[in-house]
């Protein structure tokens, strides 16, 4: 901008100065003018542009530190989540154990209560010598045992074939209940939810109707049947109150937005 106003000056003083050179003038001093705004707001612009990207990336370094943080307790979680998986399991076992010594005791009751005097009797080959358990309860204890270790299609057939040939033994839902666990297991799905709508519909009364009414709307859920998911689960708020089946039902209705009184 100097370099424009010595000129003028020096024109000024020789008297050669015109209205036409004094206006061009005036246009490029506005111009220099104009050009040194927009750099000063380009310039603030960077400014602004550099604040940005240093929040960004302090928001950034948040974030992965939140991540990190999630990934610990979800870590800590699974841990847990797999300790109590085996002490649940170490218990099934033992009670699984201590019913089929039930289901034994009783068998060798009603096979001396129901045999003659001569010790003969149509009972007596089912219960063996004390501590030995009887054919069904060794069955039963065999298709557990596959169970247990992961072998469910020896499972499976197993339990089967324990309700075929004992399907009025006390541990004739238990079986059918275990068999619907293997398909879940398997992810037979359909399979499961068949298992136990056989075992609801064939013993109302037994013990296992709130574990199958849950574990069927479970199966249901994982179908993509949200309805019939919602029954089941309802159903067991509604049959089986005050029941562990009854809290795991009721929590996942509410996860999946259904309000349960």
């Amino acid at each position: 901008m100097h370099r424009l106003i010595v000129p003028l000056c020096a024109l000024v003083l020789t008297g050669c100065v015109s209205t036409d050179d004094i206006s061009l003038l005036h246009r490029e001093i506005t111009d220099v003018g104009r050009r040194v705004d927009d750099l000063s707001r380009q310039s603030s612009g960077k400014e602004d542009l550099d604040i940005m990207s240093r929040r960004l990336a302090e928001q950034n370094a948040q974030v992965l530190r939140s991540n990190a943080d999630i990934q610990q307790e979800i870590a800590r979680l699974r841990d847990a989540l797999e300790t109590l998986q085996a002490s649940l399991g170490a218990t099934n076992q033992r009670l699984e154990s201590l019913t089929l010594e039930l289901a034994a005791a009783r068998e060798r009751v009603s096979a001396s209560s129901a045999a003659p005097p001569s010790g003969g009797g149509a009972g007596a080959p089912l219960a063996g010598p004390a501590g030995v358990l009887s054919e069904p309860a060794a069955l039963y204890r065999a298709a557990y045992e596959d169970y247990l270790r992961g072998n469910f299609d020896l499972a499976i057939q197993g339990f089967s074939e324990y309700n075929a040939r004992y399907p009025d033994t006390e541990l004739a839902d238990d079986a059918l209940y275990w068999i619907g666990e293997c398909h879940l297991a398997k992810r037979n799905f359909q399979a499961a939810v068949d298992t136990f709508t056989t075992l609801l519909n064939t013993h109302k009364t037994s013990d296992k109707a709130a574990a199958a009414l849950l574990k069927k709307g479970l199966a249901f859920l994982e179908m993509g049947d949200r309805s019939q998911a919602v029954i089941n689960l309802q159903y067991v708020l509604y049959e089986h109150p005050g029941s562990k089946e009854a809290a795991l039902a009721r929590e996942r209705l509410a996860a999946l937005g259904v309000n349960v009184r």
